[in-house]
């Protein structure tokens, strides 16, 4: 069983090791954990109903069985409670379990069963503290190490730039390139709409108190989420990232979008280790302000382009057969009112009048 055990622990470090990052961060905020204890992490919140023995109801234990076949374990500081370690966190199963609403997709991270989400802070050792300094050109001081909330009391007490992403790993990536990095479990997880017994929105969306926290007058404040070419996904995470960044931005925060380009690279993890640290550098340096970036949307197709030219004038274009919808995307001065005309032409044609 140790071996079994050593081998897993190995593995769960190589997850993060391919992701870029520093060891040390991993080993601060993460570990290995088997068999029971994982229902220590996950299902700890008195919100649970439980048999009048205190045991988990069978249903409960049914749904979560397939942690006890080990996985590792990430959680951080808590800013909001003198920066003690957080009992909140994430589990990443070696063997998720199916999403019952998405049969064919799995759940690959489990959070605390009914505890409200809340926000990453990794400790980071303080060579990574250092290079954060130097890159924000924020001194440290002898105040700073000694006081008891170390670096995220740092990054909170001197306005340090943050950059808020989706998922723990990429949030260790972006540390290690010496980014002040918050992270959160998923991109609608940095708000929260007030809802009623059914569901239905109440009010109005607010940001969750770990952020609120750090949404201080002046910050700076970087987006970084997720590339995707699905427009559904697509459309989900502008909305999340206008949404909350509005929120920022009411709190007197100066709010900024990094896109990521498409490409294999989904994540801002995957980006850094396939372009390398000064690709995510050039983004970073050219990322556009919350306005400017809404701005841009407009002019943007959210479905994939079926035919692309690279040319002056549109000319003689074929049209697919069987297609109802045509949504053409060009200049002015290329032809597509000719090109129109050409068409309709085409199609009045081919009409029968009986």
């Amino acid at each position: 069983m140790r071996i079994i055990e050593s081998d897993s622990q190995a593995k769960h470090l190589t997850q993060w090791l391919n992701s870029g990052v520093d060891e040390e961060i991993f080993h601060l905020n993460g570990r290995s954990l088997f068999g029971t204890l994982p229902y220590e992490y996950l299902l700890y919140s008195p919100k649970i109903s439980r048999r009048n023995d205190g045991r988990l109801r069978d249903r409960d234990l049914k749904k979560y069985q397939h942690i006890e076949q080990g996985g590792w374990w990430c959680s951080g500081i808590d800013p909001l409670n003198n920066y003690v370690l957080m009992m909140w966190g994430c589990f990443k199963p070696d063997f998720p379990r199916r999403d019952r609403q998405k049969i064919h997709k799995f759940i690959k991270y489990e959070h605390p069963y009914r505890e409200e989400t809340r926000a990453f802070f990794l400790l980071v050792p303080n060579r990574i503290w250092v290079k954060v300094s130097n890159r924000s050109g924020i001194p440290i001081t002898e105040e700073d190490l000694q006081h008891p909330g170390g670096f995220w009391h740092w990054v909170w007490r001197h306005n340090v730039p943050v950059t808020i992403v989706e998922g723990v790993k990429k949030a260790g990536a972006l540390l290690t390139a010496g980014y002040a990095a918050i992270a959160i479990p998923g991109v609608n997880a940095g708000y929260r709409t007030p809802t009623d017994e059914y569901g239905t929105a109440i009010g109005k969306p607010s940001l969750i108190p770990d952020l609120k926290h750090f949404a201080t007058e002046g910050r700076q404040v970087n987006i970084c989420f997720d590339q995707d070419n699905k427009p559904e996904t697509v459309q989900r995470v502008r909305t999340a990232i206008s949404r909350m960044g509005r929120l920022l931005v009411n709190e007197g925060c100066s709010l900024r979008v990094i896109d990521l380009p498409l490409g294999a690279e989904k994540g801002v993890d995957d980006f850094i280790v396939a372009k390398g640290q000064p690709a995510f550098d050039a983004l970073y340096n050219t990322a556009v302000a919350l306005e400017l970036w809404e701005i841009k949307l407009f002019t943007l197709l959210t479905y994939p382009p079926s035919i692309a030219l690279n040319q002056r004038f549109l000319g003689h274009l074929l049209v697919p057969e069987g297609e109802k919808l045509i949504i053409l995307k060009a200049p002015k001065g290329t032809g597509k009112t000719e090109w129109l005309a050409t068409e309709v032409a085409k199609a009045q044609s081919r009409t029968c009048f009986i």
